[in-house]
């Protein structure tokens, strides 16, 4: 029997929304993947605060400033992913790559785009280049309370710890959980 919870007053399956949804052919064919710039950080940020909204109880918005994405980018090893269909942004995901492991996050997926599997091709195109840095494992960390540890869960990450009664700036308590995925 799928779980349920309640959201806006309706029953919504919290099971199906949990599955990692992979892209169909026509999208593939649709998509390019590249390494973004400066000429990006604009359209990045403006699709990161928009699928974050969702989030806005937890951190007020906007998620990220142009100039904090700027900042991020500069740290030893960042990079950003940008996801564009048929020429326009339509996703995209900070990385960094240390000595072992890449971390990864701001995955963000342009609403109009949302549900069609592009955050899934936006990570594995992640694991890709974790491998080909030679990292051993990818991780990230995300509010449990946003109902995201089954989604990650579906594309084989696992929950290595949680740290209940959290804040992020000023808003908690939240559960932070960390997740990883080994690569070799």
């Amino acid at each position: 029997m799928p779980q349920r919870a309640v959201e806006d007053g309706g029953a919504v399956d919290v099971t199906a929304l949990a599955r990692a949804k992979m892209p169909d052919a026509a999208l593939r064919a649709r998509v390019a993947l590249r390494l973004g710039g400066e000429a990006d950080i604009a359209s990045a940020v403006t699709t990161i605060n928009e699928a974050y909204l969702r989030e806005a109880w937890l951190l007020p918005p906007p998620r990220i400033t142009d100039e904090a994405l700027r900042a991020e980018l500069r740290a030893p090893g960042a990079a950003l992913l940008i996801a564009e269909v048929d020429g326009t942004l339509a996703g995209c995901v900070r990385l960094r790559t240390g000595e072992r492991d890449t971390y990864f996050g701001l995955l963000a997926v342009a609403k109009a785009q949302q549900g069609r599997g592009l955050a899934s091709l936006l990570i594995a195109q992640v694991e890709e280049m974790a491998r080909a840095a030679g990292s051993a494992a990818v991780r990230l960390d995300c509010a449990k309370e946003n109902k995201l540890p089954p989604y990650y869960e579906s594309l084989g990450y696992v929950v290595e710890r949680e740290e209940p009664n959290s804040y992020y700036g000023t808003k908690g308590p939240i559960t932070v959980t960390y997740m990883k995925k080994d690569l070799r």
